[in-house]
């Protein structure tokens, strides 16, 4: 089985709805969203269906996207193949939310610097840019607790991938830092019973 199919798979057990209710939540009816780094696209198709937004998503891996394509039919999304490091194909002050789930604390400071004054850009005034990360804290014990099915036995498989790099993006505090430098205002919250971060930079 390809990634992008297990991947695809796994975002559709009912702990991944869980993780991305927090960001869901920020979502007004009817609204105009960009998901970058969107995967096999679970967050667009909701969106859409439940809150009628109005989504695009981009992602560098073409395997993803043609995931996302299936389970974007008939809504109201666009999907763009970008390569790392490409400047958004989106004209400034396009969006009234930029969302980032999973992604950032993969990233090189570099990288994520250049992913967050891009999106900046295309926001519209008083618009939000959310991110979304595991925090690698926790233990399988409570994992368990919390979360333990059948149909949720893939949330193992993310706990355990994600862990380390989510622990030292959160000890770094990188986008409270950013947010100081840039003079934005910031918020953050601990969401999913302590597995993952919500953070909010406001335009």
């Amino acid at each position: 089985m390809k990634f992008s199919k297990f991947f695809s798979n796994l975002q559709e057990a009912p702990w991944y709805r869980q993780f991305l209710n927090p960001v869901i939540d920020e979502i007004e009816n009817g609204s105009n969203l960009l998901d970058i780094g969107t995967g096999s696209g679970k967050m667009l198709e909701i969106l859409s269906r439940e809150k009628n937004v109005s989504g695009t998503g981009t992602d560098t891996n073409s395997d993803m996207l043609r995931e996302a394509e299936e389970k974007l039919i008939n809504t109201r999304t666009k999907l763009h193949h970008i390569s790392a490091g490409e400047k958004y194909p989106f004209e400034k002050g396009s969006f009234n939310y930029v969302t980032i789930c999973s992604v950032l604390f993969h990233m090189k400071e570099k990288e994520i610097n250049h992913m967050l004054m891009d999106s900046l850009q295309v926001l519209k005034d008083n618009g939000k840019l959310i991110i979304l990360t595991p925090t690698g804290k926790g233990n399988i014990i409570e994992l368990t607790r919390r979360f333990f099915s059948i149909e949720n036995r893939g949330i193992y498989v993310w706990y355990r991938a994600t862990k380390n790099r989510a622990l030292l993006w959160s000890k770094n505090q990188y986008l409270k830092l950013f947010a100081i430098k840039n003079k934005l205002k910031y918020e953050s919250q601990i969401v999913m019973h302590g597995f993952a971060q919500l953070e909010i930079i406001n335009r």
